[in-house]
């Protein structure tokens, strides 16, 4: 029997690792400077009913709908909406 190849070793594993998670972490934070978040939304104050009424508008459920969903006129969620937006510091 042959005897055992010795099997080669990374002695730079630690660093290469520490380039993976710091470019990982890049990314995420690219990401989130990018797109919103649950997380975002709660840094900026947003309520529990803003958060409700944002969700429907990004699921592309009309102002009016929303409204008749409410109760409500829909100039107020357009109102809300608007506040929303200023809080998330997000344009039309």
């Amino acid at each position: 029997m042959a005897p055992k190849k010795k099997e080669e070793y990374n002695e730079n594993w630690e660093a290469e690792i520490a380039a993976y998670d710091a470019e990982c972490e890049a990314e995420d934070k690219e990401f989130s400077r990018k797109h919103i978040t649950l997380s975002s939304y709660e840094e900026a104050g947003l309520t529990e009913e803003e958060i409700a009424v944002f969700e429907m508008v990004l699921r592309g459920i009309p102002v009016s709908e929303i409204a008749e969903q409410a109760g409500v006129e829909a100039g107020d969620v357009a109102g809300l909406v608007e506040i929303i937006r200023a809080k998330l510091s997000l344009s039309d």
